[in-house]
């Protein structure tokens, strides 16, 4: 067999080429953890603010309403960086999220809800500022500064009601 033909034999034996490397994502762990614990701290806000006294009625319907369309930025977020839409904070206790125990207790007497308003609005704003400064995706880095932003605004509007 003459040379030309062998070598184009045996390279037609030669293992496959691996496939290309996977793109590499633009979210780091604390744009994923971020994205994965605003969801819960948005969605399981929107109960409580359905029972506001009086006095707090406005500006939960206007709460409603920012943390509603946060919700379709997070998850826009959260389908770009291929998460599931599970809730891995299901059942946790922690500062500024609304609990089970908190729904019940602000539907028992709702003026507890101002305190429960303070405590998330200032935590989902810390959290927020930290996602800002770890963070690499930039886009989700950007909601954040969004999001601290209108936190600090809903402080500073809910301490003046």
């Amino acid at each position: 067999m003459p040379w030309g033909v062998s070598a184009l034999l045996l390279a037609g034996c030669a293992a496959p080429a691996p496939p290309p490397a996977p793109p590499v994502s633009p979210f780091n762990a604390t744009d994923i953890a971020w994205v994965q614990l605003m969801i819960p701290m948005n969605e399981q806000l929107l109960p409580a603010l359905d029972v506001a006294p009086p006095a707090l009625a406005r500006f939960a319907a206007e709460l409603r309403a920012s943390h509603s369309d946060e919700l379709v930025h997070l998850r826009q977020l959260r389908d770009r960086a291929g998460l599931p839409d599970t809730n891995l904070h299901a059942g946790h206790q922690m500062p500024g999220l609304v609990s089970e125990a908190d729904l019940l207790a602000i539907r028992t007497d709702p003026t507890a809800l101002t305190k429960k308003l303070h405590e998330h609005l200032d935590q989902t704003a810390g959290l927020a500022r930290s996602e800002q400064e770890n963070g690499t995706d930039a886009a989700t880095k950007e909601f954040a500064a969004s999001v601290e932003s209108s936190r600090r605004d809903q402080l500073t509007r809910l301490g003046q009601g």
